[in-house]
């Protein structure tokens, strides 16, 4: 019920309701990250949680608009657009555009990483017949590169408006932008939280 109603509010939000809505979303994400029940269960609930929240998150935020811009006339870009196109905007010229759009790909990796990393199953080499090691954990650093690159593009002014390289300027960040960050964001503090717990029991 809570995502439900984050996502109506979300649809006709300002930017003061934006910004009250990505507090909330963090605080409900860190108390339950902290909660009691979930901390004396076993891992696997945890991890879902980890996973589960930020890609809800991710998958509100395409139905947002991101960010309003000045051309000839006041341009509202989409979400799901910028995430289809926004891979071929150094075509245009936009190579810093691309760039931050990086933050998806490296997120999506990190995503993958943080499940396997994250995975009880333990895989029997075939031949020697040991246990497959896991591996250094890298999801927390990958994701941490994703939601600090996204992050960066609420510092822009301008940002590419046509192919001939002309720039707008930002006009405001829109709900789908802070929904799009706030994925990220939480998926870094989850993968971080969920490899210092783990790793804190194993060494303790």
């Amino acid at each position: 019920m809570g995502i439900i109603k984050w996502i109506r509010r979300a649809r006709n939000a300002d930017d003061h309701d934006c910004a009250q809505i990505v507090y909330e979303l963090f605080s409900s994400f860190c108390t339950l990250l902290s909660s009691k029940r979930l901390m004396s269960s076993n891992q696997k609930y945890l991890r879902q949680a980890i996973v589960v929240f930020p890609a809800l998150l991710f998958i509100v935020s395409l139905t947002q608009k991101a960010f309003s811009y000045q051309y000839h006339q006041v341009e509202v870009t989409d979400s799901l657009l910028l995430l289809l196109m926004g891979a071929t905007a150094w075509i245009g010229g936009g190579l810093f555009e691309s760039f931050v759009w990086l933050a998806n790909p490296i997120a999506f990796i990190a995503f993958i990483r943080f499940l396997r990393e994250s995975s009880t199953e333990i895989k029997i080499e075939p031949v020697l017949q040991v246990a497959v090691p896991k591996g250094k954990a890298n999801s927390w650093r990958l994701s941490l590169l994703a939601a600090a690159i996204a992050w960066s593009f609420s510092l822009w002014k301008e940002v590419l408006a046509a192919e001939s390289g002309s720039m707008g300027k930002i006009l405001s960040l829109e709900p789908g932008y802070w929904l799009w960050v706030s994925s990220f964001t939480l998926l870094t503090i989850g993968t971080n939280y969920y490899h210092f717990l783990f790793r804190t029991r194993v060494t303790a």
